[in-house]
C-alpha cells in the first residue's frame, strides 16, 4: 500500500514548478513523510503561498473544513468514481466539508474535490472547478485588508455538479464572474450577479433559475421545467440589463420569446437518460445530449447547447486534468533481490 500511494504522489509531480510544493493530504497509517498530513487544513498551514494541496483516497474519507488564507491549488481525484469508466482504480473519493476562501486567499483555485456543504468566497479570482457542491455562497470579507475589504469578485465556478444555489450577497460581490457548464440538479439558481457570463449550464426545476442579475449574459442553458407549472418563467422579473438568449425551457414556455430562445421543449427527447433526476443513485453522464436532442441546434450557428457543450464541456465525476492511475497490477512478491513487477495505465481528463 506504501507503494501504491507513492505512486499515486509521484504522478502529480508534473503539476510542480520551483517554489510549489505538493502537501499530501492522507491519513493511511504508516505514512511518515513529513509531507503528508491526516487534515486539509494542516497542510494549508504548514504550506506557502503557490503549493499545492493534493486530497489522496484514505481509509477516513472527510478531510474536514478548510479556511483558506493564501493562495494555494486544491485538487482531489473527481466524485462518484463508480459512475465513470476510466477513473482511478481506487473509487474511495475524499471529502471536504465546508471551504472558506477568506482574506489573502486571491487566485485560488479548487478542482475535483467533493464538497460536502458549502464554498464561501470572500476574495477576487477564485476558481471552483469539477466539483461536486451542495451551495456555493459569495460575500464580502468583514476583515479589512490592505485598507478595503475584499469581495467575491472574478469567480469562476464551471463543471460542477451543484446540488442547490450559487448566490452573492451584497451590492459590491457578483461581479465579472463566469457561471459556466454546471449541471444544478437540486432545484437549484443562480443569485445577485452583474456584468458575469452564466452559459452552458443545465438546471432541473420548478422555480425561476436567475434572480437580480445586472447587466449579465444568460445563454446556453437548458431548464428541465418538466415538473413546472403552466405559469413557471426562469427568469425573475428583478433581472436587469441582461441578455437572455439561446436557451432551451422543456415542457413550458418559461423563457421570454425571441433572441433564439426554445420553450416547451419535448423533456423526455432532450437528454441521453430520457429522466436522468429519477435515476437513484444520479449518474451526471445523463445528462448529456440524446442523439436526436432539440438542445442540439439551440446556440448561435446551430450549436449545441447544455453542460456537455462549449469550449469547456462539463466532465463527468469531475476527474482533474491530470494524471489519473486506472489500473494497478503487481506480481503479488518480490524481494531484495527478486523486483516487484508493476504494471499501471494512466490517463488524463482535459
Amino acid at each position: 500500500m506504501k507503494k501504491l500511494v507513492l505512486i499515486f504522489a509521484l504522478l502529480f509531480i508534473n503539476l510542480t514548478i520551483f517554489s510549489q510544493t505538493i502537501r499530501r493530504v492522507n491519513n493511511t497509517p504508516g505514512l511518515n513523510d513529513p509531507a503528508v498530513y491526516a487534515t486539509a487544513q494542516d497542510a494549508h498551514d504548514a504550506a506557502v503561498a503557490g503549493d499545492i494541496i493534493q486530497l489522496e483516497p484514505s481509509n477516513d474519507d472527510n478531510y474536514g473544513d478548510l479556511k483558506v488564507s493564501k493562495k494555494i491549488s486544491i485538487i482531489g481525484i473527481g466524485y462518484d468514481l463508480a459512475n465513470t469508466p476510466n477513473t482511478f482504480f481506487d473509487k474511495r473519493t475524499p471529502k471536504l466539508g465546508n471551504v472558506y476562501f477568506e482574506n489573502e486567499s486571491a487566485n485560488s483555485s479548487i478542482m475535483g474535490v467533493e464538497v460536502s456543504s458549502y464554498i464561501y468566497v470572500y476574495d477576487m479570482n477564485i476558481s471552483i472547478t469539477r466539483c461536486k457542491i451542495y451551495y456555493v455562497y459569495l460575500n464580502q470579507s468583514s476583515t479589512i485588508l490592505n485598507g478595503t475589504f475584499p469581495k467575491a469578485t472574478k469567480v469562476n465556478i464551471s463543471q460542477n455538479l451543484i446540488a442547490s444555489t450559487i448566490y452573492c450577497s451584497g451590492e459590491d460581490v457578483g461581479y465579472n464572474c463566469n457561471i459556466s457548464n454546471n449541471i444544478f440538479k437540486g432545484g437549484g439558481y443562480v443569485y445577485g450577479f452583474k456584468n458575469s457570463v452564466i452559459n452552458n449550464n443545465v438546471f432541473a426545476t420548478s422555480s425561476p433559475v436567475l434572480y437580480d442579475a445586472k447587466g449579465c449574459v444568460f445563454s446556453n442553458n437548458i431548464i428541465d421545467a418538466r415538473n413546472a407549472s403552466s405559469t413557471y418563467k426562469a427568469i425573475n422579473t428583478d433581472v436587469t440589463g441582461t441578455t437572455v438568449s439561446n436557451n432551451l425551457c422543456t415542457s413550458v414556455a418559461g423563457l421570454p420569446t425571441g433572441a433564439g430562445n426554445v420553450n416547451s421543449a419535448t423533456a423526455a427527447s432532450v437528454f441521453k437518460v430520457t429522466n436522468p433526476w429519477a435515476v437513484s443513485p444520479f449518474v451526471d453522464s445523463n445528462v448529456e445530449l440524446s442523439a436526436t436532442s432539440p438542445a442540439k441546434t439551440v446556440g448561435v450557428g446551430s450549436t449545441a447547447i447544455g453542460a456537455f457543450a462549449g469550449g469547456t464541456p462539463y466532465i463527468p465525476s469531475g476527474v482533474p486534468n491530470t494524471p489519473v492511475i486506472t489500473t494497478y497490477i503487481n506480481t503479488g512478491s518480490g524481494n531484495s533481490t527478486t523486483p516487484l513487477t508493476v504494471t499501471i495505465s494512466v490517463r488524463s481528463s482535459n
